[in-house]
């Protein structure tokens, strides 16, 4: 599957940090993230995170025994050295409608909304 995170905005917020992400996942029976399918992928899962007016960051989707992680490798060196994007609490469904929290690597917090879970194309 295919979900698009777009930020859920507070009336403080500017239009100009629009933006969203896209990752793959498998998600269980649930709606969640499926950490035996992640292990299983021979594959990296990806992410992408796009900026109006900037160039689209690639990245993937990673666990650690901290939980869920985007990664994106704005510039060069060892995908390891990229500091996550730790998804806050992936225990609910990824469907349309739900808020997830990712914290950046500088700690700050956003929320963003799923807005679409689709198959993924091959």
């Amino acid at each position: 599957m295919t979900v698009t995170l777009a930020r859920a905005w507070d009336a403080g917020e500017r239009m100009e940090q629009a933006g969203h992400v896209e990752f793959a996942v498998v998600l269980d029976a649930n709606g969640r993230p499926d950490l035996q399918a992640w292990f299983d992928d021979p594959d990296p899962w990806p992410a992408t995170r796009i900026v109006p007016g900037q160039p689209p960051e690639g990245g993937d989707v990673g666990h650690d025994e901290e939980g869920w992680v985007l990664r994106f490798f704005a510039g060069e060196g060892s995908a390891a050295d990229v500091p996550p994007h730790r998804i806050v609490d992936a225990s609910g469904p990824f469907r349309p409608g739900e808020i997830l929290t990712l914290r950046a690597p500088d700690g700050a917090e956003a929320a963003w909304r799923v807005v679409n879970v689709s198959a993924r194309a091959l």
